[in-house]
């Protein structure tokens, strides 16, 4: 949370960590705000737990995310203005 504070925008941002609803949540919120067109956000383990799953569909669905994709370890999401509809891809192996 700290080092947010001293950066304008987010690039690539890993989350991994605290595998649960409420701070995968917290951590994405937190970091939203310095998002821009080009940043993708990737979250480790989206079905390590039915919190880590809950989160990743609320975070899918928010508004700024346009395109989500699923690659069942990890999940990525971008912000890509030109994006007019949400796509949401799964990736099967």
């Amino acid at each position: 949370p700290e080092i947010l504070s001293n950066i304008n925008t987010i690039d690539v941002l890993y989350i991994d960590g605290n595998h649960t609803y409420e701070s995968t949540l917290k951590y994405f919120n937190m970091a939203l705000s310095k998002a821009t067109n080009d940043s993708v956000f990737v979250f480790d383990d989206i079905y390590w737990s039915v919190g880590m799953t809950r989160a990743w569909n609320e975070i899918k669905k928010d508004p700024k995310v346009t395109l989500s994709i699923d690659a069942f370890y990890f999940g990525f999401v971008f912000f890509k203005t030109e994006v007019k509809e949400k796509v949401d891809l799964r990736i099967l192996i």
